[in-house]
């Protein structure tokens, strides 16, 4: 993973932690100061275990953090899976 892309990473996951709920896809860019398909790209790459997602009519996304996610555990699981690359 490069250094921008972590650190856009750790952007979004502060602005799904602070959220306390469902939340736009364009709002977490906003938020963030990301383009709203940058978010998108890096929420389905990096995010997709961690997620719920609701879908609206007119393809609006929602999306919320899992409750029992906090940010160790988002690395522990990116660095086994880092792992199980290598292996």
């Amino acid at each position: 993973m490069r250094k921008d892309e972590a650190l856009n990473v750790a952007k979004i996951f502060k602005v799904l932690k602070d959220a306390k709920g469902y939340i736009w896809i364009r709002e977490i860019a906003r938020r963030t100061n990301l383009n709203h398909k940058t978010v998108s790209r890096l929420l389905s790459k990096y995010f997709t275990p961690f997620l719920e997602v609701q879908y609206l009519p007119f393809r609006i996304k929602l999306v919320k953090l899992k409750d029992n996610i906090d940010f160790n555990r988002f690395i522990n699981y990116w660095k086994i899976k880092k792992l199980e690359e290598i292996i």
